[in-house]
């Protein structure tokens, strides 16, 4: 399935400011830091989004948390097959199509285009929604994009903590290039393979220590 509705940053502005409001009454997102003196504003331009996937409700909690960001998301086959308006809005929004059941990479190249735009790009490495509350490892996506642009990384965690008497907690890593962790000498589905494993141990420590910062101030 190829994209034929373009991104539109009026619509993409739209449904953030319109939406702003909903978004703070339904997450009520906490946004905590790796290191304390982070701030969204110096994230890197662009950049590359990596979360872990517990729900399709982080997309729209990036929406909110990434406010003044421009971020394209790789987004799942069937989110696009829902429905027509479901599929043009998602498009609107900057989703690239990911076909998981096929041998078609285009995405990667949209993806890069992305990147080399001055637009920042999300990925959820692991493919898939959790199931019986066991998470998928990740996949490659993230690693060979990074791995073929200049752009940082900046892993991401969220506790999936949505609903409308909840609290969502989110940990904005420190960024990375994932190209200085791995040996030159090796061969580049070795240091994509090496990179993926270290993106997962990435972003899972975030959530290991955004618990332990949450456990710690409750105990207070």
């Amino acid at each position: 399935m190829k994209q034929k509705v373009k991104q539109s940053d009026i619509i993409t502005a739209f449904v953030k400011v319109t939406g702003f409001p909903a978004a703070l009454l339904f997450y009520k997102p906490k946004v905590v830091y790796q290191d304390e003196n982070m701030k969204k504003s110096k994230l890197p331009k662009p950049f590359i989004l990596v979360s872990n996937h517990t729900s399709l409700l982080d997309f729209p909690l990036y929406l909110f948390v990434f406010f003044k960001r421009n971020i394209r998301f790789l987004m799942a086959e069937v989110l696009f097959t829902k429905n027509p308006f479901l599929s043009r809005l998602l498009y609107r929004l900057g989703g690239i199509f990911v076909d998981r059941d096929a041998f078609n990479f285009g995405f990667m190249g949209e993806a890069l285009e992305a990147l080399d735009s001055g637009k920042s790009v999300g990925v959820f490495p692991q493919g898939r929604l959790p199931i019986n509350g066991k998470p998928f490892p990740f996949k490659p996506s993230a690693a060979f994009i990074a791995m073929h642009t200049d752009a940082l990384i900046v892993p991401v965690y969220t506790d999936g903590n949505y609903g409308i008497f909840k609290r969502t907690h989110v940990m904005i890593g420190r960024e990375i290039n994932i190209n200085e962790l791995c040996p030159k000498n090796l061969g580049d589905a070795e240091k994509i393979e090496i990179m993926t494993k270290k993106l997962e141990e990435l972003v899972f420590s975030l959530g290991d220590e955004l618990k332990d910062r949450l456990d710690k101030k409750n105990a207070e």
